[in-house]
């Protein structure tokens, strides 16, 4: 049986080796979902979210984890915060080259750093601001190129990266709840909103395009590799801090741009590089801290 949440805390270097896995995992994902963007962004969103909730189901069932919910008004202002950031992902990853929306939606940290100071009471140290403010110039580098037209869905990124703050938050002041019931909650609710805009879609636009069998293996995929990196994810906010924890993610960015030179054939210019070398460098820091916190709990 898997304890819950708040029993697994102040661990930072399991927590941080969690959230690079998720890291990878959405990157995946998202690369994913950018290569179908001939296919409507609802729809896409839906089945990720449908998917993730079988996934989600059958990883509680195998490690015979509790789904029972503590705290439900905390719950859902988590699941509706993380499902109000799913639709604006996928709109957001069918609008924009990968490593531009990758790049928004992972401000995420930079809220989060704000809201746990605000809501959680949670110091955030020298080494964790520095860390921040080394990843946000290196976006800045990154993006100055393609920024600028970005236009509505780059604010759409925005909001994800605003909305999966507010989730996080929520996450961290869980109390009595696995893991596994915060993805199979989320999920639920996630798939519920995003039906509700795939139905809007087709009333806007009609019958999607046909759907090929490279695209039902895409969508399988897509699947399985959010519903590993939520669940990593998950577990990495209940081990350590959330500004910490969130500032990690920043290796998406990275892993983005790699796969749009790669599958996409969009090579970053020298600026993009610099910011590449900020984003590694405030990885650095991110360890060291985590590093100094691990010795000093252990002392």
């Amino acid at each position: 049986m898997n304890p819950p949440l708040a029993a697994r805390r102040d661990a930072p270097l399991r927590a941080i080796a969690f959230m690079l896995t998720g890291a990878v995992s959405f990157a995946v994902m998202n690369a994913l979902a950018r290569s179908m963007r001939h296919l409507p962004w609802p729809m896409l969103g839906f089945s990720r979210a449908f998917m993730g909730l079988g996934l989600a189901l059958v990883f509680a069932r195998a490690r015979g984890a509790s789904l029972a919910i503590v705290d439900r008004r905390r719950m859902w202002q988590r699941s509706l915060a993380g499902s109000t950031g799913m639709l604006c992902t996928f709109y957001a990853l069918t609008h924009m080259p990968l490593a531009d929306a990758t790049a928004l939606l992972n401000t995420t940290p930079l809220w989060i750093a704000l809201l746990a100071w605000l809501f959680l009471r949670e110091p955030v140290s020298g080494r964790v601001l520095a860390a921040l403010g080394v990843a946000f110039a290196g976006v800045v580098l990154v993006e100055r190129p393609g920024l600028h037209g970005g236009g509505f869905a780059g604010a759409v990124a925005l909001g994800a990266g605003c909305a999966g703050a507010l989730a996080m938050i929520n996450l961290r002041r869980l109390s009595g709840e696995t893991p596994e019931a915060v993805v199979v909650h989320f999920s639920a609710v996630a798939t519920t909103v995003m039906a509700v805009g795939s139905a809007g879609w087709f009333a806007t636009h009609g019958a999607p395009p046909a759907v090929t069998g490279g695209d039902v293996v895409r969508v399988l995929l897509m699947g399985a590799t959010a519903t590993l990196g939520q669940l990593a994810i998950t577990r990495a906010y209940a081990l350590d801090k959330a500004a910490r924890v969130g500032a990690a993610g920043w290796i998406q960015v990275v892993i983005a741009l790699g796969i749009d030179a790669a599958v996409f054939g969009r090579r970053p210019e020298a600026v993009a590089l610099a910011g590449i070398a900020l984003l590694l460098s405030s990885g650095a820091l991110l360890v060291d801290d985590a590093r100094r916190e691990q010795r000093a709990l252990r002392a």
